[in-house]
């Protein structure tokens, strides 16, 4: 049995074709591809089947759980799998030829306590083409400091980055249930990695794609729920993070939550009044004063629909 799990919850075949080429293209081979179509397109399994050369095990599921719990959706793929580690896979993404040859490289020198591993990655646009390259990990973080980083902006972070174990996935009963799946992986290498540091696997990068089609992209139709998910998290933060960390102070992490929780505001806008009332509220995550967080969120959201009315007259 091979070690590595390759598994992808399929739902869109829009890129579909490319993100199995890259896998095609590994000069490794010692993997396993699961496919799980969470009730999607026909094309999707009509694609796999044209696929001989891989280890390849399509599983359709008829119902479409991904629309009310992607990351139930990504939990029932995982189940399906048997080798000890896995790497949950976009069905829009590519990666270098050299990932797995990488991982199995930095597997032979890996600590066994280490549960998770990850790549840097370059973002693509829907022709493929790179359109920035993210900064990279460090060699090695604690849970607490990818956190905390995280929450700081200092870098991006993907789910198609992360390779883990399954025993560790297991333990923790799979990924939590946000809404939209938002800040679910964050939650989840923190909690995968069971206290141990967080290890890159450095040289080869995983090409994330940002698309209309992807819900990274699709900011509007979501905004309630990544705002819902966003509370969800930063009470995980502080309950399970915070509260085990002596490498930052309490001010440090207070502060972090709440530029996390501005940032997620500006990044989300424009945002609907009652969403505005709701994220400015008495009870909200975010430190400033209430004026003051009102006053922005609602420039922001003016400036957003500004530049969306711009775009659709063609000037920008």
């Amino acid at each position: 049995m091979h070690q590595l799990a390759i598994v992808i919850p399929a739902w869109k075949p829009d890129f579909f074709r490319s993100a199995l080429q890259s896998i095609r293209a590994q000069t490794d081979r010692r993997f396993t591809l699961y496919v799980a179509d969470d009730g999607g397109p026909a094309a999707i399994g009509e694609i796999c089947a044209t696929v001989d050369d891989l280890d390849l095990v399509y599983h359709r599921f008829e119902d479409n759980l991904g629309g009310t719990s992607l990351t139930g959706h990504w939990n029932r793929a995982i189940e399906h799998t048997r080798e000890p580690w896995v790497w949950l896979f976009g069905d829009d993404d590519e990666m270098h030829p050299e990932c797995v040859a990488r991982f199995y490289t930095a597997l032979e020198e890996l600590d066994p306590a280490i549960s998770v591993m990850r790549f840097d990655t370059d973002v693509i646009d829907e022709t493929g083409a790179v359109q920035s390259h993210n900064a990279s990990h460090p060699r090695a973080e604690t849970g607490a400091d990818f956190v905390f980083s995280r929450l700081l902006g200092h870098r991006n972070s993907y789910v198609v980055e992360y390779i883990f174990r399954r025993a560790t996935f297991d333990r923790a009963g799979g990924f939590p249930d946000y809404p939209s799946a938002w800040c679910a992986d964050d939650a989840a290498w923190y909690t995968f990695s069971d206290g141990q540091p967080i290890v890159t696997i450095e040289g080869p990068r995983v090409r994330w794609r940002a698309s209309r089609v992807n819900i990274t992209g699709a900011n509007r139709s979501h905004q309630s729920a990544k705002v819902q998910a966003g509370r969800r998290y930063l009470d995980f933060v502080a309950a399970d993070v915070e509260a085990r960390d002596t490498a930052h102070t309490a001010e440090a992490w207070s502060s972090a939550r709440s530029q996390w929780f501005e940032d997620q505001i500006r990044y989300l806008s424009p945002l609907p009044m009652a969403l505005i009332r709701d994220v400015t509220g008495p009870d909200s995550p975010w430190a400033r004063p209430r004026f003051e967080r009102t006053v922005l969120a609602y420039v922001w959201t003016f400036r957003a629909w500004g530049r969306a009315a711009l775009r659709a007259l063609g000037g920008g």
